[in-house]
């Protein structure tokens, strides 16, 4: 099995577990009004109530037909929710009301339907879509002309434009099609009954849509319809077994569009053939770097939200020429099904050839299917704007500017150089409008030069006639460099601003890449995406985390206050995870737009954009970028999660491995002192009378001995508390270091009787500004140590030295000694060198502990073996600070 059967068949599982989990729409289609479609959905439900099923009537328009208002008995109807619209109050299905009662069936009549203004969402389908999300079966009619990819078919056959129309994907995604047949005859019959619409309407209806040949034609285009939705579902089912054998690969379409003019017909089109056809389609885009009117742009944005509707990848291109950036496009995605329009002609420039005849003779084994756009009996204006470089004057105006400046010039350099370098003078100022405005007014430069170098500097002078040869190919050759150079100005223009823009991308995609990189919080990375996108749309920015806890925003002046409808749309988005607000289908009367930050289908927060009031257009451009950078985002928050989670799950591990320790230290180091001493008491209250008073003070020293050791090993564990949770104080003052010193041996001393110590100090040893208690604690653990381990008498060296600017005191034993491998681990928590059977009673903490405090001063600790014979070097260096330096 191949990797793309492989990803078909994971996306098919993918798909059907996906719908598993949602409601299940069931669609009751018709050819057109009154063929019983509501009366139908109404039946069936109450069949469901029958069976026991919680049925709820969300919405049902029964225009006022008696037989579907008698069939409303006995269902439980939802109040409808009332909006203020202007100065009328109009009802809408309440959405809220039906998610809140959460049946297991609701019936929402036309799903073409276009909400009021004000509502929700912007069409009635994306609220059947929320109710089916929530996990709750739809009920729902529809005619097929409403449906976006037969808009245009519907058009051709009835000369009717209809304005309210569906995505495919309904009707793709639909559990259950019921097609709700009425013979055209009938159906007329029952209008002229009055039974569709009312009898004035019905004259009207009679006349233009309601004929025999326009319900014939839509009852087939029905039919078929319901007929490929039947084969899409068994193909799908196909894709699903683990035993089908290889299927064969897929053709792949791609519809090209542009802006010029409307190409939503196109991508209707390109649905039709995909959908007949079973294969993959594309709609893209090449931007030229053109600068585009408002038309244009509307245009553009329509086509490609069309086709993002109806289930298209979207891909935008960028380069000087279509053809030249489309070839290796076609390559690279292996299409063999090109869809393109004519085109218009090119007047001036008639042996260039048109896009689709330039992709015929490429010699890539494709199919391009050529269509022209069709046009109802009202006809819509196919160039509805000027194009920005012939209706803008401005551009003329600065042609005509320029070549008098260039005439004023040369008439002054007439007497220094010749005719034909004159004209370059001229040529420079074609080429500077070519740059600046464009072809055509760079062609009209050419035009105004022509005729000014005739006028003013060829014989005879202020006239337009020419008596010399050599003036005749200077004027030819001026206009023919012109017309040349003009162009190639204005191509050069337009690379030079498609470059701009593509570096624009890539320089602010580049920019958040390097600031993420170096980002290691949530509050840091959102506030860095939101002053980015700020900069980008020129507008200030919030992100609001799905918790809603915190709002990041960015550095711009935040002078839009958020309303209801705002927050509204903030917490659809992050309920859905789908874009909100202002351009957009859903809560569109909100003032701003809502985009969700998603990782891995998980909604991490949104970006909320506040809009200035006179913004009318959210660019194609702007809304990729934007996806971009919080795709990158997205990662960062992911890798600033696991950077978490692996820390988090490092410091348990060491906290088990510290238990572990503590457990295994206390069990045997505390449990020993404690035995001893509990034997030592129960001796004593058993045998008191039969022992003798040696015996009895040998008990007792026992019990004190014991409860010392004991009392040591807590301290320590508390010492070692103080020192992880950061309780230590330093509280410095100025000491000597022979009173520390000193204190540390008379401690020893308590503790072991028989160890022999000899200090050596230095004269005129300085005073330490330390914490005395904290210095002595942690000598006296290294003298504690030395004594375990020292043998029995066996002298214990301390040794002072004094340099420049540091104190270090030497301690030396006589013991075993420290095997050099593990001379820096001794200083870890629960360490214990290993000496076999004959373990001291030790938790491991005590040097620890010195390494803690010598460290909270400044100084260093560290053991190496003596130099001579056996043994064990400990140094504690301790810095000196005088007044002067502890001032500063």
């Amino acid at each position: 099995m191949t990797d793309e059967e492989r990803s078909q068949k994971a996306q098919a599982l993918l798909s059907q577990i996906h719908k598993e989990d949602q409601g299940k729409l069931t669609i009751f289609i018709g050819a057109a009004p009154g063929v019983g479609k509501t009366y139908a959905m109404l039946n069936a439900a109450k069949e469901c109530v029958q069976q026991g099923m919680d049925v709820l009537v969300g919405l049902v328009e029964t225009h006022g037909r008696k037989e579907t208002e008698a069939m409303l008995d006995g269902l439980d109807v939802l109040p409808r929710n009332k909006i203020d619209y202007q100065t009328t109050t109009l009802t809408e299905f309440d959405l809220d009301a039906a998610l809140a009662r959460k049946p297991e069936l609701v019936l929402v009549d036309e799903l073409a339907h276009t909400n009021v203004p004000g509502s929700r969402h912007k069409r009635r389908c994306q609220d059947i879509s929320e109710l089916l999300e929530a996990g709750i079966d739809v009920y729902t009619t529809v005619n097929v002309q409403h449906l976006s990819s037969l808009n245009d078919v519907v058009t051709q056959l009835t000369g009717v434009t209809v304005r309210e129309t569906v995505p495919d994907n309904f009707i793709d995604d639909a559990y259950e099609i019921r097609f709700i047949d009425l013979p055209p005859v009938a159906l007329i019959e029952r209008l002229r009954q009055g039974k569709v619409y009312l009898p004035e309407y019905a004259r009207l209806a009679l006349d233009t849509f309601f004929s025999v040949a326009n319900l014939t034609a839509l009852r087939e285009l029905t039919m078929k319809r319901v007929i490929s939705k039947v084969d899409a579902s068994w193909s799908s089912a196909v894709e699903t077994q683990q035993s089908q054998g290889v299927l064969a690969l897929k053709d792949h379409l791609l519809v090209l569009i542009s802006a010029s003019s409307d190409h939503r017909y196109l991508v209707r089109i390109g649905r039709q053939i995909a959908e007949r056809r079973q294969m993959p389609w594309r709609v893209v885009w090449v931007d030229k770097g053109k600068p585009q009117t408002t038309q244009q742009r509307k245009h553009l944005n329509d086509s490609l939200e069309l086709a993002k509707e109806l289930g298209a990848n979207v891909d935008v291109l960028r380069g000087s020429g279509c053809y030249h950036t489309i070839l290796p496009y076609l390559k690279e995605q292996r299409v063999n099904t090109v869809l393109v329009g004519t085109g218009g002609r090119y007047r001036w420039l008639f042996w260039k050839k048109r896009l689709y005849q330039r992709l015929i003779e490429s010699g890539l084994p494709l199919e391009v299917s050529v269509y022209r756009e069709q046009t109802s009996e009202r006809k819509p204006q196919r160039i509805e704007y000027q194009n920005p470089s012939l209706g803008n004057m401005k551009g003329y105006l600065y042609a005509g500017v320029s070549v008098a400046l260039a005439s004023g010039m040369a008439l002054l350099l007439k007497e220094v150089l010749s005719s034909g370098n004159l004209v370059l003078v001229f040529v420079l100022a074609i080429i500077l409008t070519g740059l600046k405005f464009g072809a055509r007014p760079a062609i009209a430069s050419a035009i105004y030069s022509f005729l000014s170098f005739n006028f003013f500097l060829t014989e005879p002078i202020f006239t337009l006639k020419v008596y010399s040869q050599d003036d005749i190919a200077t004027l030819i050759f001026l206009i023919i460099i012109g017309l040349v150079s003009g162009p190639t100005a204005s191509r050069i223009r337009h690379q030079f601003m498609l470059l701009k823009e593509s570096n624009r991308y890539a320089e602010s995609l580049r920019e958040l890449a390097q600031q993420l990189a170096i980002v290691e919080s949530d509050h840091t990375l959102w506030n860095t995406v939101c002053q980015n996108i700020s900069s980008v749309v020129q507008s200030p920015s919030w992100f609001v985390l799905q918790d809603r806890e915190e709002i990041m925003h960015s550095c711009f002046s935040l002078s839009t206050q958020l309303e209801a409808r705002d927050e509204s749309a903030i917490d659809w988005a992050l309920a859905h995870g789908q874009p909100a607000g202002r351009f957009t289908d859903t809560l569109n009367a909100s003032k701003v737009t809502v985009i969700p930050a998603i990782h891995q289908e998980t909604v991490i927060g949104v970006v909320v954009i506040g809009w200035q009031n006179q913004q009318q257009h959210f660019l194609q451009f702007d809304r990729d970028l934007i996806n971009s950078m919080l795709n990158q985002a997205s990662n960062t928050w992911q890798r600033i999660r696991l950077s978490s989670d692996l820390e988090s799950a490092r410091v348990k591990t060491e906290v088990e491995q510290i238990r572990s320790s503590l457990l295994s230290s206390v069990s045997h180091d505390l449990k020993s002192p404690l035995a001893a001493m509990m034997g030592a008491a129960e001796t004593l209250k058993e045998l008191d009378t039969k022992l003798n008073a040696s015996d009895k003070m040998e008990m007792l020293d026992t019990i004190l001995q014991e409860s010392r050791r004991l009392d040591s090993y807590i301290q320590n564990l508390l010492d070692m508390t103080r020192l992880g949770y950061g309780g230590l104080k330093i509280e410095r003052d100025w000491v000597s270091i022979d009173d520390i010193i000193s204190s540390a041996q008379s401690r020893l001393k308590r503790y072991f009787p028989e160890s022999k110590v000899q200090f050596i100090s230095q004269k005129d040893a300085p005073l330490l500004y330390v914490h005395a208690a904290l210095v002595e604690q942690a000598l006296f653990n290294i003298l504690e140590n030395a004594a375990r381990y020292s043998p029995k008498n066996e002298q214990i060296a301390i040794k002072l030295n004094i340099n420049r600017d540091k104190c270090l005191i030497s301690i030396e034993d006589k013991g075993p000694g420290i095997p050099q491998d593990q001379q820096a681990e001794i200083f870890n928590m629960f360490y214990v060198v290993s000496d076999g059977d004959h373990k001291k009673n030790n938790t491991g903490m005590g040097l620890a502990i010195c390494k803690g405090m010598i460290s909270a001063h400044g100084g260093k600790v560290r053991a190496t073996n003596r130099i001579e014979g056996n043994g064990t070097r400990f140094e504690v260096e301790l810095p000196l600070e005088y007044p002067s330096l502890v001032a500063t």
